[in-house]
């Protein structure tokens, strides 16, 4: 065949295989690829402990944090890939730091959780990108980005906290972001068609940023990601998160009637002391920690990241110092660390089956199973100390603490007598 003849044939072949493989989809005989994104969420890979935990870091080539955060059992990391450190130059990228922290992640069976962002001065004045020229230079980086790091199993988050100033000016966005979103989640599923796209990272979980989301969803947010990041971050207890998770819900389900995944893509409490701080010390930070990981699995969150890795700083007043599970010199743990490790290897491989009621809505006994029919209780309560009774229907077993020990033993019996407070307990279960 002459050239122009083998190309229109060509073309015959690659519209008809695009023909079959849209019919293939839309009778569901063959799932796309988007269904497949979102599968990965919404499957049990997630509800499997750890496969969901993560944790923010900062750094990109310290090989010791990330030797440190695998021991730990976390299975995530999110990090930002900075757009103005990656092009300093235009259209000259440099992935010095990036690349290391990705083969690291990788290698420790770690799933890097992306945040494409800021600005770069070199084409904004502002940190949002509003320009045309702007759009078009961040949508040349992602491509760079996303295909650099594709087949790896990347969630790709686009922007961090967009709804607030600090992050995006001037406000309100909308129909900025909205526009960088289409553009940028297209251009992520054409480059790593298995990697997951979400959005918008909402500062906050209250009326002030819902009523943004909702501006948002009203203009078709929804039908470009796979799933929704928020930070539920707070001053009350973990526990406060559920009905905040209901109204994110109830706002979702009035312009969808799809099952739209939420990521916890952001959440800690800081132990800054002094004028200003919540006063928190490492013991409670660490029983927050834990409930805010076991709350989550509760309210159907896959994926859980806790904020942050390690203290940004050593002045213990400045609250933004203070997040970490380790001190900013990493050979010094916080109590949080030794939780932490606990919560992954005691329960790793176990799924939550349930919550059984005791009869007291501030009480909760989490109900944990493994593929070897292993059981684990968890138990707390939001408020003070009291004894609940727990039906039990096993041999026996014994208790632990949240930092791993062994604090009682149970012998057969109908029901347990067990005292809550308000640092989580685990009941490990000798089965009949």
């Amino acid at each position: 065949m002459e050239k122009n003849e083998n190309d229109t044939y060509k073309n015959k072949i690659t519209r008809l295989k695009e023909f079959i493989v849209s019919l293939l989809t839309s009778s569901g005989i063959l799932k796309s690829n988007e269904h497949n994104r979102k599968n990965k969420l919404r499957g049990n890979f997630f509800k499997n402990i750890p496969n969901g935990f993560g944790v923010s870091i900062h750094f990109t080539e310290e090989k010791i944090d990330t030797d440190l955060i695998r021991d730990a059992g976390f299975k995530v990391v999110r990090k930002d890939i900075f757009w103005n450190h990656v092009e300093r130059e235009k259209q000259v990228f440099n992935f010095e730091g990036y690349d290391q922290l990705t083969q690291s992640l990788i290698k420790n069976g770690i799933r890097p959780y992306y945040i494409l962002d800021y600005s770069n001065s070199l084409y904004e004045k502002n940190r949002s990108v509003v320009t045309k020229e702007g759009q078009d230079a961040f949508v040349r980086y992602v491509r760079k980005v996303t295909s650099r790091y594709k087949g790896e199993g990347v969630i790709w988050e686009i922007w961090n906290e967009p709804n607030i100033e600090n992050f995006w000016n001037p406000q309100p966005n909308f129909d900025e972001y909205l526009n960088l979103v289409k553009r940028v989640s297209k251009t992520i599923k054409a480059n790593d068609s298995g990697g997951i796209v979400v959005a918008p990272a909402l500062a906050g979980l209250n009326d002030e940023s819902l009523k943004w989301l909702e501006e948002l969803i009203k203009k078709g947010f929804l039908n470009y990601i796979d799933a929704l990041s928020v930070h539920p971050y707070r001053s009350q207890t973990p526990e406060t998160v559920i009905v905040d998770y209901q109204k994110l819900r109830i706002l979702l389900s009035k312009y969808s009637s799809k099952d739209i995944t939420i990521l916890s893509g952001e959440w800690g409490y800081s132990t800054a002391q002094g004028p200003g701080t919540a006063n928190m010390n490492e013991y409670t930070q660490a029983n927050y920690l834990v409930r805010m990981f076991l709350i989550n699995l509760l309210s159907d969150i896959p994926i859980s990241i806790w904020y942050d890795w390690k203290n940004d700083g050593t002045d213990l007043s400045n609250r933004e110092h203070n997040f970490g599970i380790v001190q900013n010199d990493i050979k010094i743990t916080k109590k949080a660390y030794l939780a932490v490790n606990v919560l992954n290897h005691k329960l790793s491989g176990y799924r939550l089956i349930s919550r059984i009621d005791v009869g007291n809505p501030n009480d909760y006994v989490l109900h944990f199973k493994n593929k070897g029919n292993g059981n684990i209780l968890v138990c707390w309560t939001s408020k003070d100390k009291h004894i609940v009774t727990v039906p039990f229907k096993y041999s026996g077993g014994h208790i632990l603490s949240i930092f791993g020990e062994k604090i009682g033993e149970i012998k057969k019996a109908s029901q347990l007598n067990l005292e809550v407070i308000n640092s989580p307990k685990y009941i490990i279960v000798t089965n009949n």
